[in-house]
This record gives C-alpha cells, structure tokens and sequence, in this order.
C-alpha cells in the first residue's frame, strides 16, 4: 500500500505542473461548463490509460526477455525523470489563461474528444510513465500488481482532473496557477530528480 500511496502522490504532483492537459481543461470548464469540463476529463483519462498500458506492456516484455536490458531502460528512465526535473526548475515562464476565447462553446462529445488526442498525442506521456513504471515495477513483480500500479495513476488523475475541474471556474484559482506556476514547478522539479537519483542508485 505504500508504492501505491507514493505513485499516487507523484501523479498529483506531476499533474500540479501546468501543462496542455491542464490548459484544455481550464478552457473546455470555462467555456462549457461541468458537463463538457468533466467529459474532457473522461477523454483525458482515456488517452491515459492508453499511455499506461503500452507502458505496462513495454516492460513486461523487457522483463520477460533480459533482466539487463530492463536495467539499461530503467537507467535511461532515471535520466529522463533528471532531465524533465531540471527543465522544470529553469522554467521561469507563466501560466497564460489570457488567449482563450471563452465564448467559444463546446459540447460533450467535443470535450471528451478534446481530451482523448490532447493525452494520447502528447510524446512525453509515454515516456514520462514508463520512467516512473522502472521505479515501482520489478522483475518478480506479477501481471496484477503492473496493473495495479496502472489503475492508480488511473484513478489518481480521473479524481485530481475532477476536482480540479469543479474548481476551474472560479477566477481566484486561475490567478493562484500563474502567480505560483514558478513554485508549482520548482516542487515538480525536485520531485523528479530526487526520484530519477533513487532509480539510478537504488536496486530493489
């Protein structure tokens, strides 16, 4: 229960850091209201669980195949999570709500569309869960504990994204995200490194 508790928090903190998932739902929530906001919500879990099962998948196979390359992947994992780490703390930038149009309306089926290819075409997605599946999933692990750790991060963001979605619509918010995103990623930022340092030097 405690890996499970831990992966939960990283996917909490990973998802505080402002990014095109996030944007799509402050738009979609604001232009549409609940129904369209927690329908992208539901498209954005969608592309990941796409995400988390190529990844679940992936190391399966290396597992089953050779122990060493498992280790050779994990390793290029840990430096992953280091690199994403410190360009979050260099990232000086802000979190601009100022370009979205919210007169557009959207229905629904538009959001949950929205969020589906919004998370299944991001390119770092997979990467970013495969470097954190090579710090809780081992070789002796069995196939319902891989899925598991899947349905946790799962869950973790459909619960996050919900709520965060019910409280996107309320401007105090939208104003804490740009005037603390330096903060928010400086804590992502830490996170992550100090994860990718413990897949590195630590062998479970």
């Amino acid at each position: 229960m405690e890996k499970y508790a831990l992966l939960s928090g990283i996917t909490l903190i990973a998802m505080a850091s402002p990014g095109p998932d996030m944007l799509l739902l402050i738009r979609n929530g604001l232009t549409g209201g609940r129904r369209v906001g927690f329908a992208t919500v539901l498209g954005i879990c969608g592309g990941l669980l796409i995400h988390v099962s190529l990844s679940v998948a992936g190391l399966a196979w290396l597992i089953t195949r050779n122990v060493y390359v498992y280790d050779t992947v994990r390793l290029l994992g840990a430096g992953y999570l280091v690199f994403i780490g410190l360009k979050a703390l260099k990232f000086r930038g802000v979190l601009n709500l100022n370009g979205f149009d919210y007169r557009l309306k959207r229905s629904g089926r538009q959001g949950l569309r929205d969020g589906f290819f919004c998370n299944l075409l991001n390119p770092k997605a997979t990467i970013y869960i495969f470097s954190i599946f090579t710090q809780f999933i081992a070789p002796g692990d069995s196939t319902w504990i891989k899925i598991g750790y899947g349905t946790v991060i799962v869950l973790t963001s459909l619960c996050g994204w919900s709520l965060f979605m019910l409280l996107v619509q309320h401007a105090v918010v939208r104003r804490s995200l740009a005037r603390f995103n330096t903060l928010i990623n400086r804590i992502f930022g830490g996170v992550m490194i100090a994860l990718g340092l413990r897949i590195a030097l630590v062998r479970d």
